[in-house]
């Protein structure tokens, strides 16, 4: 199966492959930072980083990046990210399968809430598992 992955404003073909860890009814488990204000290398390395604007407004589309790493993590064969997924309250929007031939492990798409909403982004590491940031979003 032949996807498209959006990244940095770019389609890119990615194919579809068996997911580690990952199930479509599965939990949203993932290790998460211990202190946001003080993160260790391993979590600089893996917690999924948000970017979006502070202001969302119902049925508008907003530009969402998730950056995995606050430095991106690498994307060599042997220490990769595989996936990352992203949920809206209780629902998976997106999941996109990541090889080591993607350069960064970044991932951009416009994103429609219509109401407030928590946000969870998990990423899973080859090496060091899952791991998931969440975000409380209020529209207005």
């Amino acid at each position: 199966m032949l996807v498209a992955l959006l990244t940095l404003g770019v389609a890119v073909p990615v194919v579809a492959q068996e997911r580690a860890e990952w199930s479509a009814t599965g939990p949203r488990e993932g290790r998460q930072a211990t202190d946001p204000a003080r993160l260790t290398p391993e979590e600089r390395r893996h917690l999924p980083v948000l970017s979006m604007p502070q202001n969302v407004r119902a049925d508008r589309p907003f530009d969402f990046v998730v950056q995995v790493g606050v430095d991106p993590h690498v994307m060599t064969d042997a220490h990769h990210i595989d996936w990352v997924e992203i949920s809206v309250g209780e629902r998976r929007v997106l999941v996109a399968d990541l090889s080591a031939d993607v350069g960064y492990p970044i991932v951009r798409f416009p994103l429609v809430l219509r109401e407030s909403a928590e946000l969870t982004v998990r990423s899973h590491c080859n090496l060091h598992g899952t791991w998931r940031t969440q975000r409380s979003v209020t529209v207005r």
